[in-house]
């Protein structure tokens, strides 16, 4: 049946004068679907909601995906020189990309940078990194030192989580984690459901969160170096069980709450290499992280614990590489115009230096993931209209990381195809069909993390329809 039915607008205002100037972007959306009263769920013994019955959604939820509007970009920017290099600064709500992450960026540098939009990863098929990225509040400049050599920094002033789907969701992969999420089901016990209650996230401080990079050129080669710091967009599951009695009710009994812990303090150190060859660029990264949190099991909180210097989950070093490419194919038997782009990202648990025994059992030393678009393009197939066909893959090469979360699984991934199209360049639409691969699975399987495919049973067709003006 229908899970989405969205109407989005997005408003861009740019003002300049002379060298200095302002950006505002804003959004809003309305989606039927999430609106309704009730939905389709059908099992009242596993629904996570108690603050609404068990065949609808949470008011978060329907929030999150029903209905609300935000500001994007917002930021002021200015140009000048200082003695005579060419210097750029930017404050306020806006997006940087260290680094030649294109598809895999939580594997690179770039996840310093910005929490990502979860919910349009998973619901815009074939779509880059960068799209992904949502705006932040820092100050962030860069000096032109050569014509050869430019040296850029940032420092955050705020910290935001990664927007994950909300609970009971389409692409909700675990209920129990994201906007909406009320309870987290661990056995059934008369009356009901035996469950920890959600109480408030540990977030992360706003502050020690900043980066700097060293860009230069060379031959035919554009390189970069790199150094950040932040504070983890994504969590760790902290358990605090009652010291007395459970709490038994119309929804069960409570033994507890759970917390959502966000770590604080991760370093990564890396370069970055981009070039042509012939008509195909080709790119890659390599870093370091340390005090990096791995993929850890649920952990009963004790006193003195916290999300920095003493966390119950394992915290440790890993490496991270990847190389993409963009290539323009010329005329072949299938199109006079096709574009091939993709990614292959690897990385590497290093040393666990704390808690090796809150390490998910079921992750791997090393993990590889690829993620490729093939478009065949065609153009004025009728006056005016532009069509391409967008093949896309993402598949979990080998291993399960314990280091990167939205890596696939071993032997897991997605495939889309889809028509995509345009009309005098101002309207644009797209039709596309996915189809989940791997081992079907729930997201959590005997305690841990499974890296089964979670959405076997949720392949789904989509249709957008873009008006510009």
């Amino acid at each position: 049946g229908l899970i989405s039915n969205r109407f989005d607008v997005l408003s861009e205002l740019d003002v300049s004068y002379k060298e200095f100037g302002a950006r505002v972007t804003a959004t809003g959306w309305f989606d039927t679907v999430y609106r309704r009263d009730h939905n389709a769920n059908d099992s009242p013994g596993t629904s996570n909601p108690v603050s609404v019955p068990y065949n609808a959604f949470t008011d978060a939820t329907r929030k999150l995906h029903g209905a609300d509007a935000e500001f994007l970009d917002a930021f002021v920017f200015g140009r000048f020189r200082l003695g005579s290099m060419p210097t750029t600064l930017r404050l306020g709500k806006h997006t940087l990309l260290y680094g030649e992450s294109f598809m895999l960026g939580a594997n690179g540098i770039a996840v310093a940078q910005a929490p990502i939009d979860v919910v349009k990863a998973a619901t815009v098929p074939n779509s880059q990194f960068k799209e992904f990225m949502r705006p932040v509040n820092q100050l962030s400049g860069q000096i032109q030192l050569t014509p050869n050599v430019m040296f850029g920094a940032y420092y955050k002033l705020d910290w935001q989580g990664d927007r994950l789907p909300g609970s009971g969701s389409y692409f909700s992969m675990m209920d129990s984690i994201a906007a909406g999420g009320e309870r987290l089901i661990v056995g059934h016990a008369p009356p009901g459901n035996v469950y920890f209650g959600r109480t408030a996230d540990w977030k992360a401080k706003d502050g020690g969160q900043g980066g700097v990079q060293l860009r230069f050129h060379h031959g035919d080669v554009d390189y970069g170096v790199y150094a950040v710091q932040w504070n983890d967009h994504g969590p760790q599951l902290y358990l605090r069980p009652f010291a007395g009695a459970p709490i038994v009710g119309p929804n069960g009994m409570q033994v507890g709450d759970y917390q959502w812990v966000f770590h604080e303090g991760i370093r990564a150190f890396g370069a970055s290499f981009s070039t042509t060859v012939g008509s195909v660029n080709l790119a890659g990264e390599a870093s370091i992280r340390t005090n990096t949190p791995f993929d850890s099991d649920a952990q009963v909180f004790i006193p003195g614990a916290d999300n920095s210097g003493n966390p119950l989950y394992a915290v440790g070093k890993s490496a991270h590489a990847q190389v993409s490419w963009i290539a323009s194919l010329g005329p072949n038997w299938l199109a006079r115009e096709v574009d091939f782009v993709g990614e292959i990202a690897w990385n590497r648990r290093l040393s666990v230096d704390k808690n090796p025994g809150a390490l998910n059992p079921n992750a791997t030393r090393d993990a590889t993931n690829i993620r490729m678009v093939f478009e065949p393009k065609y153009r004025q197939v009728l006056p005016g209209v532009d069509l391409s066909v967008p093949i896309g893959l993402g598949w979990g090469l080998d291993g399960n990381s314990s280091v990167v979360g939205p890596f696939l699984g071993k032997k897991t991934g997605d495939l889309s195809i889809g028509l995509n199209g345009s009309y005098l360049d101002v309207w644009r639409f797209g039709l596309n069909y996915t189809h989940f691969l791997g081992d079907a699975g729930p997201f959590i399987e005997g305690g841990h993390r499974s890296f089964k495919q979670a959405m076997a049973d949720r392949n789904y067709v989509s249709f957008n329809l873009r008006r510009t003006f």
